[in-house]
């Protein structure tokens, strides 16, 4: 008897194990089946995207953009990754909210596209705020000769030197005949004027509205616009007064001729 209990128990064992080890086996392989099962993780991109509504001719900032992870397959080939390639640039189109952002959209390095109101002047949102002067973008047409030898370029900074001749007698409320004659006077009549663009010799600077009224005068009238190249980060004023004949003769002595009777 005791030897056939002892055959028994280690039947029941024999099973148990058996049992063990097939429930090992498919454990291992349902787990096995199930991990190949498994989708495999997708591919993912950073890409820089507009976080609101970007018009053109608007020069990007920080806040105007959002960092976001897009399927590698879906994002655009040529979509930039890194803030610091979109800052400062201009857009050429309007970009909308999550679109990304393309090289194709923003102006060269030639900087041809420009921003009529500067970055600086707009509020961390995009917005105009109150006070900002009502910039507008204005062209000039300067012959190379009077514009710095035709140097001046995008980017640079230049004062309108403006020259014309008068008629004393036109303007004068008194006039001695005797003394008084046609005489030319020069003025720098606008200092610090930012050059957006140019195409061969007209130029389009940043004024504001009044001044752009002011300019348009002085060209109508018949004078002479001269641009003066200031070097780069030159920010003085000039504090001149203008010259003219009353004021030039002292400094440099012009010969004047006695008169003649025949």
């Amino acid at each position: 008897m005791e030897d056939r209990s002892r055959r028994r128990a280690r039947l029941v064992l024999i099973v148990g194990l058996l049992f063990a080890v097939i429930a090992g086996v498919s454990t291992f392989f349902y787990a096995q089946t199930t991990k190949s099962e498994a989708p495999a993780p997708i591919p993912t991109t950073d890409v820089i995207v507009a976080a609101r509504e970007i018009p053109p001719k608007t020069q990007i900032t920080a806040a105007d953009l959002n960092k976001v992870k897009m399927n590698s397959d879906a994002a655009p080939p040529s979509a930039l990754h890194k803030a610091e390639d979109v800052v400062g640039r201009i857009t050429i189109t309007a970009i909308s909210v999550g679109e990304p952002i393309l090289p194709t959209k923003l102006a060269g390095a030639s900087g041809a596209p420009f921003t009529v109101i500067p970055a600086t002047a707009l509020a961390p949102d995009g917005t105009i705020p109150a006070g900002t002067p009502q910039y507008r973008a204005m062209s000039i047409t300067v012959a190379d000769a009077l514009a710095a030898g035709g140097n001046v370029a995008p980017g640079d900074i230049v004062d309108l030197l403006y020259t014309f001749q008068f008629a004393p007698d036109k303007y004068l409320k008194t006039v001695n005949p005797t003394v008084n004659a046609t005489d030319a006077t020069a003025r720098i009549v606008l200092e610090r004027v930012p050059i957006l663009a140019r195409t061969t010799t007209t130029y389009v600077i940043r004024t504001d509205a009044a001044t752009a009224e002011r300019i348009g005068y002085l060209v109508a009238s018949g004078g002479q616009l001269q641009m003066l190249l200031r070097a780069a980060k030159d920010e003085r004023a000039t504090g001149t007064v203008g010259a003219s004949f009353d004021n030039v003769n002292p400094e440099v002595k012009f010969h004047i001729p006695t008169k003649v009777t025949p």
